[in-house]
């Protein structure tokens, strides 16, 4: 077709398609913290920081970069500064973006009171929840209301505002980022600059937005890079970004930093050094200010450092702890580790099995969903002594962020130190008394914590085996045993931590530029190092080159996402991805009931099926699961069609009453755990 032609055609369905699209609400003059959060009595330093900084000094984007302790209120003085920006006219929305559907889905509930507020009465903002298996959350789904409710006489301006979300907004993931108000999984923004298709759809809908990423601890040298690259964007584009974090070394904020500066001429001048050794820190740059400032601490953690080097003393603590009437968090490094203590632990005459919970990655949904729920209900912030009493949790690393637990006694096996400090958030999270009761004032009342790690026994010149021989699976899940090695060094010479004074101190030793490795693990040290590069080069390599502009050859665009497998989001289209991971497969749970395939979840609707997936690496899957379990390819292709799935990347595994490779509390095993 001419382009001339062409071009009037997409100009009448251009106008078209604006006429369906819900109108922009109008903000609503920022109020105060009591306002936005009437749970706040007392804002915390950080959250009287960002309500009082300058923020109208200049025009143009803005970064802010918020450093505090787990639990500080980062996220509510992130909305703080959001609603002041939104308010000021300088954005119209919000995206938060994080690192699980998990965390993602918490964030989304959170947000249901806060939206509404952002904007003047009567409004209606879309709230959209951006992830692949956004439909399977009640309230979300629930939430959805037709354009003509937006244009109804519900909405006149007589009614509190509704935080919901316009079905123009759901009916395609290419739109979700348009919404107002968006939360998801931060792989739905990383995708705006990577080669994938409808990449300026997405560009277009954070265009006039504060973008909130949260947890930057969790994103490998892949993912900073891409989150450098659209840092730069945004900032091009005028849009104000928000990082958190509260394991952040100082070689990566001075990245992001980086990241943001590049998008203003060459000689544009800043006048403070941002490589200061203070926490909690904020961060604010802008096209011409730079300002940090040091934030006194809303709160303080205090725990000790307690060594174990068997297997045995491990067990052996679990039981001291269930016999005091304690609860406790094993936070293993492997799935295997964690099925094979958990084994251990309900065939052992001392423990109540029903006491022992497993919660891992490899689970469907819907029983995932269950576990999360035991989890709350036996260690949350409603919790009592009584459901508390002798509960035993053995987790993966997948409790880190998602759930809101507080342990009385926690073991975690060896891990980087910023994962350790993440983990000892969980910790004697809440305040509570010494019958474990939660209490709204005073102090915790609790022995002091101790912070239990299971690693290989200390060894000032360590030989090349020194973490594999104790953790085999571990050692390739964090092969940089250097790492590792320094995070036990520094944990050794620190018996107590104290944080906010020593969580520097802490990252640096570990992550700083001039730390010393034994050398004995040098060679672990520099293939790590190789990697690092290699996956900085390799996000490079896939990201969108925007300064070539739309010239033939230079940006491939690369399949439409909604058609690809994800692994909690982990997006990939031929060699690009939104995570540097082995490719991931759907795995689809399935009985056959009178002859007819049915879902794990009990159902043959989409919600159903997607409510029985869970994602495994490829690798994986063809090393553990035998052929014959799965079904047939002609009945694989009838069913991927029937239901809009791609076959190469989806497979319906067969599940039976007398099956040994799954069940509901120990979720999907390979062939040597049966």
């Amino acid at each position: 077709m001419p382009l001339e032609d062409y071009w009037q055609i997409a100009l009448q369905e251009a106008e078209q398609a604006v006429q369906k699209i819900p109108t922009a609400p109008q903000p609503e003059k920022y109020q105060g913290v009591n306002f936005l959060f009437p749970f706040i009595c007392r804002p915390s330093p950080l959250q009287q920081a960002v309500e009082k900084i300058e923020i109208n000094d200049v025009e143009g984007p803005k970064l802010f970069i918020l450093e505090d302790l787990t639990g500080s209120g980062k996220t509510e003085a992130a909305l703080i500064l959001a609603n002041r920006l939104i308010s000021a006219g300088e954005a119209q929305g919000i995206f938060y973006g994080l690192p699980t559907m998990a965390t993602a889905n918490a964030m989304y509930s959170r947000l249901i009171d806060v939206v509404p507020k952002l904007y003047e009465r009567g409004e209606v903002p879309s709230l959209i929840l951006a992830h692949s298996r956004n439909k399977l959350m009640n309230t979300f789904t629930s939430s959805v209301f037709t354009d003509q409710f937006a244009k109804s006489d519900e909405c006149n301006g007589e009614i509190d505002n509704h935080a919901g979300c316009s079905a123009w907004f759901t009916d395609s993931k290419k739109k979700s980022l348009l919404a107002d108000i968006g939360v998801g999984t931060v792989d739905q923004i990383l995708m705006s600059v990577l080669q994938f298709r409808h990449n300026n759809l997405r560009l277009l809908g954070l265009r006039n937005k504060v973008v909130i990423v949260d947890e930057l601890h969790a994103y490998d040298a892949y993912m900073a890079k891409v989150l450098e690259e659209l840092i730069k964007v945004l900032a091009f584009l005028g849009s104000h970004i928000i990082l958190l974090s509260a394991t952040l070394s100082i070689q990566q904020r001075a990245g992001y930093i980086k990241a943001f500066k590049s998008a203003f001429p060459k000689d544009t001048k800043y006048g403070s050094n941002q490589l200061t050794p203070h926490y909690p820190w904020l961060t604010y740059i802008s096209s011409n200010t730079e300002k940090s400032l040091p934030i006194a601490s809303a709160r303080s953690l205090r725990f000790e450092i307690s060594w174990l080097y068997e297997l045995s003393q491990c067990i052996r603590f679990i039981h001291e702890t269930v016999r005091a009437g304690k609860c406790i968090v094993w936070i293993r490094n492997t799935i295997d580790d964690a099925l094979s203590a958990y084994r251990e632990l309900i065939h052992d005459p001392e423990i109540n099995a029903e006491d022992v919970l497993l919660f891992h990655s490899r689970f469907a949904f819907v029983d995932r969903q269950r576990i999360e729920n035991q989890a709350l209900e036996s260690l949350g912030k409603r919790s009592c002594a009584e459901q508390r009493s002798g509960k035993i949790i053995i987790s993966t690393q997948v409790i880190e962020q998602s759930l809101d637990i507080d342990a009385d006694e926690m073991i975690s096996d060896l891990a980087p130190i910023d994962l350790l400090i993440q983990r000892s958030g969980r910790l004697h999270r809440h305040i509570r008394d010494r019958e474990g009761r939660v209490v709204s004032t005073g102090a915790d009342t609790r022995s002091s914590p101790i912070l239990h790690i299971f690693a290989p026994r200390w060894n000032e010149n360590p030989c090349e085996d020194w973490y594999s021989s104790t953790f085999r699976g571990a050692s390739y899940v964090y092969p940089n045993h250097g790492k590792l090695w320094l995070s036990q060094k520094i944990l050794r010479e620190n018996s107590v931590v104290k944080l906010p004074e020593q969580a520097r101190e802490l990252i640096e030793s570990v992550y700083g530029c001039d730390v010393q490795y034994p050398e004995g693990l040098r060679e672990s040290e520099e293939k790590e190092l190789g990697k690092y590069f290699g996956d900085r080069a390799f996000a490079a390599q896939n990201l969108i080159r925007f300064g070539a502009g739309y010239r033939a050859g230079e940006n491939v665009g690369m399949d439409d996402p909604t058609d690809l497998v994800a692994s909690d989001d982990n997006y990939f289209s031929g060699h690009v991805s939104t995570r540097n991971s082995e490719r991931s497969i759907n795995l689809w749970l399935a009985r056959i009931d009178d002859g007819e395939i049915v879902s794990y979840a009990g159902g043959v609707s989409p919600q159903d099926w997607e409510a029985s997936r869970l994602t495994v690496r490829e690798g994986w899957l063809k090393n553990n699961i035998n052929h014959e379990d799965f079904v047939s390819d002609e009945l694989l292709e009838q069913w991927c069609q029937k239901y809009k799935q791609r076959k190469q990347t989806s497979q319906i595994l067969l599940i039976s009453d007398s099956c040994v490779f799954y069940s509901p509390k120990e979720g999907l095993i390979g062939k040597s755990n049966k």
